[in-house]
């Protein structure tokens, strides 16, 4: 298998030249893939502009006379297509990519198309930058070039390029990883600091019935990518202990919003189980206390560090976020329970903490159970989301949906051992 070079060398080129020869001289194969429009700069490709083009579904000299976002949106189109066509072939051990804005738009999005867990790197002249809108939920690491890409390697920009291609051998060495379903039933959950507690006890009790469990931060980015890996068959179940970004999503505000907008679909589009708690709904996520904006500055606030503050949601907005969940919840095509933990959905927003507003949770509480389906059922329990208790009974509830012949380990009731017994 072959590390990809990726990037457009008629600006790039001499730098693209100089990784190739240190990935070569370490014993990689290398592929160069020009995504450039006009002549290469000291390099010959393996695969050329033209190629990539014809991949994005058109030739090079109409490519040339589109508008620029119509340029990338085509020689990315085509890169994509041409990092998939390798990794169905096995031959992708890894992709390195160079860019400045249009080209890290152009390398990001064609490494977007190809397997979570399968190497990407990009060494960008951006990435000091807000890097979201390029790299979405996917796994690129990302090296800051210091300088310009541009007139090739110099005392500046070559020792990055030099640690950007030892960092690729390093994470081609021995057997490529990719996520994909193992041996064992794979558990996604969803969680945030505030509901770690919860989520580690959770964690636990899985393991111990025979299962692996997946934490992924409520960040936005992390519950898109569970989304994504749902869909591609990689998760069992899911405990959707912390689903914040629906909030965020929901209120259209917040630091959190997921990458992609649509989350608590693929599970149900895919007819998973789910188990699902309003953990952490009940706030906004901002940045420092500048970042928070004029008309959220007079509610409730908890400041998590410096850099996050926890603003409370109001009962207009918390009716609101109850309907689109019950509406989500309702298109399942597969098992799905709500548990309700009543004594608070988050260290802060319980009895006593700084963003308890039982009255706003209540809002969403009614506008949920008005519009669920009646099928579905709701478990109203009298505990904080972070007792033991409660973990336990989420857990009790999707061992119910799973077949006994997929646990391959005994489960706590067939080995006679209670979930709350369970340190």
């Amino acid at each position: 298998m072959s590390v990809c070079l990726l990037s457009t060398l008629d600006t790039k080129g001499r730098e693209t030249a100089f990784l190739k020869n240190c990935l070569e001289e370490a014993g990689r194969p290398v592929v160069v893939v020009d995504a450039g429009l006009f002549e290469p700069d000291g390099i010959v490709p393996e695969i050329s502009r033209f190629d990539v083009a014809a991949a994005g579904g058109a030739n090079l000299a109409s490519v040339i006379g589109l508008p620029r976002d119509q340029v990338i949106a085509t020689m990315a189109r085509g890169a994509g297509q041409i990092l998939r066509s390798l990794q169905n072939e096995n031959r992708l051990a890894g992709v390195l990519g160079l860019g400045g804005n249009q080209g890290t738009a152009i390398v990001c999005a064609a490494m977007r198309e190809i397997d979570l867990g399968l190497p990407k790197m990009l060494v960008s002249t951006i990435a000091s930058g807000n890097m979201r809108p390029y790299i979405g939920f996917s796994d690129i690491a990302v090296l800051f070039s210091i300088g310009d890409l541009q007139g090739g390697p110099n005392p500046v920009v070559e020792p990055v390029l030099r640690n950007a291609a030892r960092a690729m051998i390093g994470m081609t060495a021995g057997t490529t990883g990719r996520i994909s379903s193992g041996s064992k039933p794979l558990v996604a959950i969803t969680t945030l600091g505030n509901t770690q507690p919860a989520a580690d006890r959770i964690i636990g009790l899985l393991r111990a019935a025979g299962m692996d469990a997946a934490a992924f931060h409520a960040s936005g980015s992390c519950g898109s990518a569970m989304e994504h890996l749902v869909d591609a068959g990689s998760i069992a179940a899911v405990i959707e202990l912390t689903p914040h970004e629906l909030t965020e999503e929901v209120v259209g505000a917040g630091w959190y919003q997921p990458t992609c907008a649509g989350r608590l679909i693929a599970a149900g589009r895919v007819g998973i189980p789910q188990v699902v708690v309003p953990g952490s709904m009940e706030y906004l996520c901002f940045g420092p206390r500048e970042s928070i904006p004029a008309r959220f500055r007079r509610r409730p606030t908890y400041f998590h560090n410096n850099s996050n503050a926890n603003v409370r949601t109001s009962r207009a907005e918390m009716a609101k976020v109850g309907s689109v969940l019950a509406e989500r919840l309702n298109r399942s095509n597969g098992p799905v329970v709500v548990v309700l933990p009543m004594q608070g959905w988050s260290i802060y927003g319980g009895p006593g903490g700084p963003l308890h507003d039982p009255l706003a949770d209540a809002a969403l509480v009614e506008s949920l159970t008005r519009s669920l389906r009646r099928e579905i059922p709701v478990h109203r329990l009298p505990l904080h989301i972070n007792a033991p208790p409660f973990a336990d009974r989420c857990c009790e509830l999707l061992l119910e949906f799973l077949p006994q012949e997929k646990v391959l380990a005994q489960t706590p009731a067939r080995s006679g051992l209670k979930l709350g017994q369970i340190a």
